[in-house]
């Protein structure tokens, strides 16, 4: 069959009649679509069919590398002719093959009710237990049915496969029963006579499974590729031929996924942007280069808690939360934290980290690492130029309108937040800046500007909303307090003095101050407080004004 990238049938032979399933979601799939190479799945019951079943599957790539679909053939475990074929070798009589999965599940075996069962366990089959968990030889044992046999077991690596040779202790013993029953009546000096030469014969007949056990054992450990038998026994002939072919394929796979690694291990090292991998846990096991050179943390050196010491201590909190997020099932990392670099310079990191997984486990996690300080500081630079006055440093208009409805908004939702607006026009400082020149009035201004930061609060705002109009916005202000800020606001103006070519200039402030009513909102707080400014001018300058009383100047 051929499937899309997707996982939809796209050819199928024989055709389903139904069209053939979508395997989009099954763990064979999302497996060879992850890791882009051949692989065996594991045995399942066909939804479609209902028959037992294995899959093999190649994935169809573009010239480019890109995941195309699969092209698969599955095989029955019943009724699949290299499954009948491999069910009905006999070593002998009764000696047969067993095939299984690396987790137990068996494939073939001569007794059909044994199919997609469990293997027996460590109590009663302890070499099976051992060759379950990646043992490879030969032993004395039992059959799956409880006979005692001579076992051998070889490891398929590429399919996660386990191959078991078992040849039973009853027909390795039947020469001996059978030369035994025919020389029962033959005499002590015959026995005597024949006994050397019956032992002869029983090593004679046993030669071949040895020389068979043997060159597993060099197959198994590199020294050969193959088994090379010279015996007139079929059976171990054919069971040669069979795990000749076995080993051909795994060898194979094991030269492909050793160059797919090599591949992967020369694009991890040679990306500019850092990377990782860790286990299902979340254990770092590998840091690319560039990792290793944004970080001063090389992989042998890396620790947990090395690499959250060097997190800013205001983003550790976080920088865990989010790891432990993504370790749930659907997690994904997504973080955005300050760094000490190898240098010892705070950077910004942007992190992203997904789950990879494959058979329907998790095998870990790859991640990416970008320093992102020069952006990020940029954007922050962006967006301060974009809410602030570049001559003074103060909010500009528009960055004074957003801190003034968020202002409103809080004390309409909190009855107890008191808000008071100080608006601010220049007493004429249009004459001044005609007739001493735009430095002067720009020098103005800065001082200005310098001498409201210093009178009012750090968490108070002050903006110069265009010319020579400022404006000051007290939160948690009560009347008292706003007309007390206002009038110290208006003295600290007025002590300005600084000369200018030969001349002296100082400066004054007619000032209005609104306190937030239920009725209020931005706009109307705004109109407000700057009619109380233009009655300040109107009443003589440099004077405070309240929006709805007048405060006149001591002495004035």
């Amino acid at each position: 069959m051929v499937f899309d990238a997707e996982g939809r049938p796209v050819a199928d032979w024989p055709p389903f009649p139904a069209g053939g399933p979508e395997i989009g979601q099954r763990p064979y799939f999302t497996h060879v679509k992850a890791f882009r190479r051949p692989h065996v799945s594991e045995p399942y019951r066909g939804g479609e069919t209902g028959i037992d079943q294995v899959m093999v599957m190649h994935p169809l790539l573009s010239e480019r590398g890109e995941f195309l679909g699969i092209l698969g053939g599955n095989t029955s475990l019943r009724d699949g002719e290299a499954y009948l074929n491999l069910r009905g070798r006999r070593l002998g009589e009764a000696g047969h093959i067993l095939l299984a999965t690396a987790d137990g599940q068996v494939i073939s075996h001569p007794n059909e009710a044994w199919l997609m069962q469990a293997l027996p366990g460590m109590e009663t089959h302890p070499l099976v237990e051992q060759a379950l968990l990646g043992w490879q030889g030969s032993g004395e044992g039992l059959t799956l049915d409880g006979e005692p046999a001579l076992v051998a077991f070889r490891q398929v690596w590429p399919a996660d496969w386990l191959v078991g040779v078992y040849l039973p202790m009853d027909e390795l013993q039947a020469p001996v029963r059978r030369y035994a029953r025919e020389l029962r009546w033959v005499g002590i000096g015959s026995v005597a006579l024949m006994l050397p030469l019956l032992w002869w014969l029983l090593g004679l007949g046993l030669r071949p499974l040895h020389r068979l056990e043997r060159q597993i054992g060099r197959v198994g450990q590199g020294e050969a590729e193959r088994l090379e038998l010279d015996t007139g026994m079929v059976e171990l002939q054919q069971v040669a031929e069979a795990f000749n072919h076995v080993e051909a394929g795994r060898r194979d796979a094991m030269e492909s996924l050793e160059a797919r690694e090599a591949f992967l291990q020369a694009v991890l090292a040679s990306s500019p942007v850092g990377m990782f991998l860790t286990d299902p846990r979340g254990q770092v096991n590998y840091l690319n280069p560039a990792l290793t050179a944004l970080s001063g943390i090389a992989l042998d050196d890396y620790r947990p808690q090395a690499w959250l010491r060097r997190v800013h201590p205001e983003d550790r909190g976080a920088f865990l939360a989010g790891w432990r997020q993504a370790l749930l099932p659907g997690g994904v990392l997504t973080q955005l934290y300050r760094f000490r670099s190898g240098e010892g310079e705070w950077r910004w990191l942007e992190v992203h980290a997904n789950r990879v997984s494959g058979g329907g486990r998790v095998l870990g996690y790859v991640g990416l690492v970008q320093d992102i300080t020069d952006r990020h500081e940029r954007e922050q630079r962006q967006r301060w130029e974009a809410e602030h006055d570049p001559l003074t440093g103060c909010l500009n208009r528009r960055g004074f309108a957003r801190r003034l409805a968020a202002a409103c908004e809080l004390s309409r939702r909190k009855a107890d937040h008191a808000l008071a607006l100080v608006m601010l026009d220049l007493d004429h400082f249009k004459e001044i800046n005609d007739s001493a020149g735009h430095t002067v009035g720009d020098t103005l201004l800065q001082r200005v500007a310098e001498a409201l930061h210093d009178t009012v609060r750090d968490e108070d705002a002050v903006a110069r909303l265009g010319g020579d109009e400022f404006a000051i916005l007290l939160a948690g202000a009560s009347a008292a307090v706003a007309g007390e800020v206002a009038e110290r606001v208006r003295r600290r103006l007025a002590e300005i003095d600084f000369r200018h070519g030969g001349r002296r200039f100082g400066i004054s402030a007619s000032v209005g101050v609104a306190l937030f009513s239920e009725e209020d909102d931005d706009v109307s707080l705004m109109e407000r407080a700057d009619q109380a400014s233009y009655r300040a001018k109107q009443g003589g300058r440099n004077r405070v004004v309240m929006a709805d009383a007048y405060l006149p100047l001591d002495g004035d």
